[in-house]
């Protein structure tokens, strides 16, 4: 069967070189067909292009590298909403940035593992909607937090929150209107009460042009996955396709890891940074781990509630009664 060829969007940083790469291995590995990559930077080297292209000797995939100018970088007042890298923003810029002969393209973040072919998604009928994305987890008001204010305006209008660690782009339909400098517009508009930058943007100014499609196949929160929903490795990786690791990071040794952490192993063996992503991992668990910690904290709580336990006792004892 013939499929639609897919436009894929990432936007990466030199950092984030040899994560993409795992994402991308993933993708192509489900995906026979040729596939179009569009990589968003603002700095990376031939030497980082001529590794991200090996993937073209072992798949039938097309890499191009898309610089972003200063002029489609944001301004200082967003960039201070919040701590993350100018990259989180080139997702906003694909209009600008994509040629105008691609009328769809999929947005993935690179923190993600692509488990199974996506062409049901990427060829789903957009009717009237500009994009396709997934619900976050808490999507509903009341947050609880400054989106309570930010989107109080649209509540009466059955907003939801969706994440935008992957995005299906109606391109064709955006361009007329949206552009990086529209989002900007309405940053400034909102007075830059933005924490989630890009994805505070997208979901104001596209709450009424989404089409919604299934969280737990095309962005599942691996994380709320494990811990909510009680998904183990077995179940994601028969069921699981589009899985977005977006908290806690399995290349990452600084926290309690959790089993669905190996699908994302499983793919990252099959690239040529699998020694180097083990060795960061395993030195930053053993030199930066929070487990040390949590496990004497665990210790003089456990201390502490021994203690109050001896105390009852004592207390029952002289009243004459026990503790059975």
């Amino acid at each position: 069967m013939n499929h639609t060829p897919i436009n894929l969007v990432i936007a990466i940083n030199r950092l984030y070189v040899k994560y993409a790469y795992v994402m991308l291995y993933s993708f192509l590995c489900h995906h026979p067909e040729p596939v179009s990559v569009y990589i968003l930077h603002h700095e990376l080297t031939p030497e980082d292009e001529a590794t991200l292209q090996t993937l073209s000797q072992q798949f039938a995939v097309h890499i191009s590298l898309v610089y972003v100018p200063d002029s489609l970088l944001p301004p200082p007042e967003v960039l201070k909403t919040s701590s993350w890298g100018i990259e989180a923003y080139f997702r906003l810029a694909i209009t600008d940035l994509l040629p105008a002969s691609v009328d769809r393209a999929l947005y993935l973040d690179t923190d993600i593992i692509v488990n199974a072919p996506v062409y049901d998604l990427y060829e789903l009928d957009f009717g009237s909607k500009l994009i396709a994305a997934c619900k976050e987890f808490t999507c509903h008001p009341p947050f609880g937090n400054y989106r309570d204010v930010l989107f109080a305006p649209l509540f009466e209008h059955g907003f939801s929150y969706f994440n935008s660690g992957m995005i299906l782009y109606n391109l064709a339909a955006l361009r007329p209107d949206y552009s990086f400098q529209t989002y900007m517009d309405t940053a400034r508009k909102l007075h830059y009460a933005i924490e989630y930058p890009d994805q505070d943007l997208l979901n104001y100014c596209h709450y009424q042009d989404t089409l919604f499609v299934d969280p737990f196949l095309y962005n599942l929160n691996a994380r709320y996955g494990y811990d909510d929903y009680n998904i183990h490795y077995d179940e994601l990786k028969q069921r699981g396709v589009i899985i977005h690791y977006a908290s806690s990071k399995p290349w990452r040794g600084n926290f309690l890891h959790y089993d669905i952490e190996w699908l994302w192993w499983e793919y990252a063996k099959h690239t040529p940074f699998y020694r180097q992503l083990l060795e960061e991992a395993l030195r930053e668990n053993i030199m930066d781990s929070p487990l040390n910690p949590y496990i004497a904290d665990l210790a003089q709580k456990n201390a502490a509630l021994y203690q109050k336990l001896e105390t009852y006792e004592q207390l029952l004892e002289t009243h004459g009664g026990t503790i059975s």
